[in-house]
């Protein structure tokens, strides 16, 4: 994921933190770190150089308790973290429904599409122009994977740059798309799409629980 993406989803999560969603600040966390990361190895110098003088006062200061390679170990622990967080938000969400067995219907399905959705995105547009190895036991999905690799893998410069951006934006809308079409899935399978509906003719015509 490059620093694009890294940032929409960071500023997304902090902006639903800040509106009660409080069970996201450790994706917060992690997803900052992500970025600080991604950011480390961005094409653009003086990003680059805040990003890398930040990891290395994270080593300065893991030397200083006895830790090696302090900022390698926090930015993979981030790496593997973001997800699972997110499920724990996921699941903080529940909880706190006042209808828990359909709000854990509506999450799962939320949860599972984005994940399908950014997992199937991952592997057919993101791998491929990256040029990093993509296995699928799909055959269609390996072939245009191939193919994409084939078609991009010359590109340099502003070219690359500007191809990377644009699947950074698409990988978010990807995201947000499928966690949106799973929830909407979600209400359906939990009766609770019906109850929206009878509120927005309620409220002229507005959903507000959306």
């Amino acid at each position: 994921m490059g620093v694009c993406a890294t940032a929409i989803f960071d500023i997304r999560n902090v902006d639903k933190v800040s509106k009660g969603d409080t069970g996201r600040i450790g994706a917060v966390a992690a997803q900052t770190t992500n970025l600080v990361n991604a950011a480390s190895h961005s094409g653009i110098e003086p990003v680059k150089n805040a990003a890398n003088t930040v990891l290395n006062c994270v080593d300065d200061a893991g030397r200083i308790i006895g830790i090696t390679n302090a900022a390698s170990k926090v930015t993979n622990i981030a790496s593997k973290a973001v997800n699972p967080l997110l499920c724990v938000a996921s699941g903080i969400r529940v909880l706190k429904d006042e209808d828990q067995y359909a709000a854990l219907i509506e999450e799962s399905c939320a949860m599972g599409a984005m994940f399908a959705g950014e997992k199937l995105f991952k592997t057919i547009v993101a791998n491929p122009l990256t040029q990093k190895e993509v296995k699928s036991s799909i055959k269609w999905i390996n072939n245009l994977a191939s193919k994409m690799q084939d078609a991009t893998k010359n590109l340099k410069g502003w070219k690359k740059l500007l191809l990377n951006i644009g699947v950074d934006l698409a990988l978010v809308g990807v995201s947000i798309l499928s966690f949106d079409t799973g929830k909407k899935i979600g209400k359906k399978l939990s009766g609770r799409d019906n109850k929206d509906n009878i509120n927005a003719a309620e409220n002229g015509g507005l959903n507000y629980s959306s």
